[in-house]
């Protein structure tokens, strides 16, 4: 039988929480330090869990054989580097970094260590778009033509960390948040990475430092014009995505946490259900599972996960772009 596999979490807020409970379910896998500066969560955790405010503690653990960070964006480098020299393999939810500099920066430490470098892309793991790239792999809709995607999400400035809204510790607003899932996912489906072409941007809060409406152009890297439009609004607890695919003999849709849905030209409509009768609030709760026991997987097989740092990079280079080109807008 195979050991048991040793993971720490750095960082114990929301995510960090449902990393902790995800782990804890899985065989074969025990939690066995968490890290986080604030200290009215140790007594959710069993007595048999090393806790630390410092990550660098955590870290230093000689039994650990991978980390799980949860930490604000600003300090992923730092975090994830020291990990992988340290030996330990890195599951890290996204962005890398907060520049495409940072990314790279880790994506050369997983080579240099031979370290499993992960990022947390849920939506690579979500059932209604794990079955639109089998559909569009088999060519159920053609050619690729054109995509067009958004994402909104409701947002209470009062359930985020006060980080999530500093430019300098996020890296950014709802561009570097959601808009790296769209373009991500976008690349993931036509199996090539997407070229920044052009965007902008808008804070439709005004006393808001980050951004909390970003549309971005792209085009594939054999020429497919891609939309994608993300948002942060105020208004009721939902989720709402849509990505629309056109191709030479059909046209599909797929919602992320609903269903995928197909139909050629002046044909009837197929709809395929992704997840039964599971209630709408543990759906995004689906790809955050599946990507760990992806991460584990990996690392017990010694093979590549479904989402290694490099393949991630293109839309890292995206949403660097987006910040780059938009900045003189909004000085």
């Amino acid at each position: 039988m195979s050991r048991m596999l040793q993971i720490g979490i750095v960082g114990f807020g929301k995510i960090g929480r449902i990393h902790w409970r995800h782990l804890t379910e899985m065989s074969g896998v025990q939690v066995s330090a968490v890290a986080d500066r604030s200290s009215d969560w140790r007594g959710d955790l069993p007595p048999t869990v090393c806790c630390f405010e410092e990550w660098k503690e955590l870290i230093a653990l000689p039994d650990l054989d991978a980390v799980v960070i949860c930490l604000p964006h600003s300090l992923h480098v730092e975090c994830a580097e020291a990990a992988m020299r340290d030996g330990k393999h890195v599951f890290i939810e996204k962005p890398l970094a907060t520049t495409l500099e940072g990314a790279k920066k880790l994506v050369a430490t997983a080579g240099e260590t031979a370290r499993r470098l992960m990022v947390n892309m849920t939506h690579r793991f979500y059932p209604p778009l794990l079955r639109a790239r089998e559909l569009l792999g088999r060519g159920e809709i053609g050619e690729v033509i054109s995509v067009r995607d958004y994402y909104m999400e409701a947002i209470v400035r009062s359930e985020f960390p006060a980080w999530f809204f500093d430019p300098v510790v996020a890296g950014g607003g709802v561009a570097l948040t959601d808009s790296i899932h769209l373009v991500d996912r976008v690349s993931w489906l036509l199996g090539e990475p997407l070229r920044f072409v052009g965007g902008t941007s808008r804070n439709l809060y005004p006393d808001s430092e980050v951004e909390d409406c970003a549309e971005i152009l792209c085009n594939s890297r054999s020429g497919i014009p891609v939309t994608i439009g993300s948002f942060f609004f105020s208004g009721p607890k939902v989720w709402e995505d849509g990505l629309t695919i056109f191709g030479t003999k059909g046209v599909m849709t797929i919602q992320a946490w609903s269903h995928v849905e197909w139909r050629s030209y002046g044909g009837g409509t197929r709809r395929e259900e992704g997840y039964g009768s599971l209630e709408m609030e543990s759906r995004p709760l689906v790809g955050h599972r599946a990507a760990l026991g992806d991460f584990v997987a990996s690392i017990r097989e010694g093979k590549s996960s479904g989402a290694e740092g490099a393949s991630v990079l293109s839309a890292q280079e995206v949403i660097d772009s987006f910040y780059q080109f938009t900045k003189a807008d909004n000085e």
